[in-house]
């Protein structure tokens, strides 16, 4: 396994009288504080009302950066998410670039699935996300279980939840109907397509993603959280949310991010690695109106084609929204998914666009 990295909390203390020397403001009607740039702001305070909102954003536009935060800073992390998917859609381009897999192996290859039918569903079925598998999922703990663990109790803790392993969801997967012909999310795609790569590379998944993904695209404080006890400090999470044990789900929905670590990926998408990559290069059409590559969508308008990165639930919502053609990029992380991520990524993006 991969050292895990940890994210440390920096506790900030701020009075009205500090936030008003530096350029910070409360947002009525509720107490939130606003840091960051004006325009931004604006939309801040339209779009998120809610006194328990944690966001931050960022946009894009060639050399040019701005960012905006409601009651978080650049060192608050937050859930990526199902959007960990297209980080692991660019480790298999860096899998198949190296000769280590082919687009149209059979999974059954690399995992042990006997002769199910999942055995024949190929990387490419499920990069995009042509399968007919279920929509799986890890386990989830209750916040309060945590809380319990950690208090001065003598009594003993309540037990937390095992994460889902590897042998788990392949007993899913082998007793399950399979359609490549089907267009449809499952965390099962990204989960499988990312062990197959550990299976072809001998490789611990963890230390594939930081050794050829999160390091050379510059995300630092990125985190793959496996089980609780991954879970940085520094994360967000909307009152009473759930956290994730995501174990072998970790490659469909494990990482935590930074809105740095977000602002380096859309760069490097932008004019890095990853704009060269083959994960970013569509394949088949979606029944959305988009295309789909290695996980990766993209979305056609008469100004030039625009990336998308989207993930959310019911505790979380992340967004970016590239255009590699105008180097305008815009990136929405925050604590609750109540909207549509695409669709409040295109409002952010609209700011940068004007």
């Amino acid at each position: 396994m991969a050292t895990r990295r940890v994210a440390h909390p920096r506790i900030v203390f701020v009075i009205a009288a500090l936030a008003a020397m530096t350029g910070c403001m409360y947002g009525p009607p509720y107490d939130q504080l606003l840091t960051g740039d004006e325009e931004l702001l604006e939309y801040a305070k339209e779009k998120f009302t809610d006194a328990g909102d944690r966001v931050a954003m960022a946009v894009i536009d060639g050399d040019d950066v701005r960012t905006a935060f409601v009651s978080a800073d650049s060192s608050t992390m937050f859930e990526l998410g199902s959007a960990t998917r297209l980080l692991t859609g660019l480790l298999l381009a860096d899998a198949i670039e190296r000769g280590e897999v082919a687009l149209d192996d059979p999974i059954g290859w690399y995992l042990p699935l006997g002769d199910s039918p999942a055995a024949s569903l190929t990387l490419r079925s499920l990069a995009t996300q042509h399968s007919g598998l279920p929509p799986g999922g890890p386990r989830w703990v209750d916040p309060e279980v945590l809380a319990d663990g950690a208090s001065d109790s003598n009594d003993a803790p309540p037990e937390v939840p095992a994460p889902v392993d590897l042998e788990e969801v392949l007993d899913l997967v082998s007793a399950v109907p399979v359609d490549p012909s089907v267009y449809d999310y499952s965390h099962l795609q990204a989960t499988l397509v990312g062990h197959v790569l550990a299976e072809a590379a001998d490789r611990d998944f963890a230390e594939l993603l930081e050794e050829r993904v999160l390091e050379p695209v510059g995300m630092e404080n990125a985190v793959l959280a496996e089980s609780v006890e991954d879970v940085p400090d520094a994360l967000v999470r909307s009152e009473g949310a759930y956290v994730p044990q995501t174990g072998a789900y970790a490659p469909a929905m494990g990482l935590i991010v930074t809105i740095d670590d977000m602002i380096a990926l859309a760069r490097d998408v932008i004019s890095g690695d990853a704009s060269d990559s083959a994960a970013l290069e569509p394949l088949v059409n979606t029944p959305h109106g988009k295309r789909i590559g290695y996980f990766w969508e993209v979305a056609s308008r008469p100004e030039g084609d625009i990336i998308a990165l989207y993930g959310w639930s019911r505790q979380f919502c992340a967004a970016m929204v590239v255009s590699a053609e105008d180097r305008h990029a815009a990136i929405v992380l925050r604590n609750s998914g109540d909207t549509y991520p695409w669709d409040e990524g295109l409002e952010v993006f609209a700011i940068v666009e004007d």
